[in-house]
């Protein structure tokens, strides 16, 4: 898996590639979630157009990350499901937890408005 970081004024998105299956990779979002976090970045976008599958701990990290990111003050979007992934959030019930956007732009728009 590679995490591709950009910042948009005040939101970072991270583009995932590859899979979200277990360690080392789940592990690895969470450790560039937490350094965003601690570096004073509340506002992120999870790009996940080019996760070719996940599984339960897939979700489980970004459901961590998610924690993380609320506990502090913070905001954690979704973009650009890919259809293998979107399903599995769909099945989860997942899509009633996560605000989950059509777009990196669409999500970076609504982050930068709060």
């Amino acid at each position: 898996m590679k995490v591709k970081e950009k910042i948009y004024l005040r939101v970072a998105v991270l583009t995932i590639h590859g899979n979200l299956m277990g360690p080392p990779d789940t592990n690895d979002l969470i450790e560039k979630v937490k350094d965003l976090v601690e570096n004073g970045v509340f506002r992120i976008v999870l790009e996940l157009r080019h996760v070719r599958w996940i599984n339960s701990l897939g979700v489980g990290s970004i459901l961590r990350c998610r924690s993380m990111i609320d506990n502090a003050g913070g905001w954690l979007h979704l973009s650009s499901l890919s259809e293998k992934v979107r399903s599995v959030f769909i099945m989860a019930q997942l899509t009633k937890v996560f605000s989950i956007h059509d777009s990196v732009k669409e999500a970076v728009e609504e982050l930068n408005k709060v």
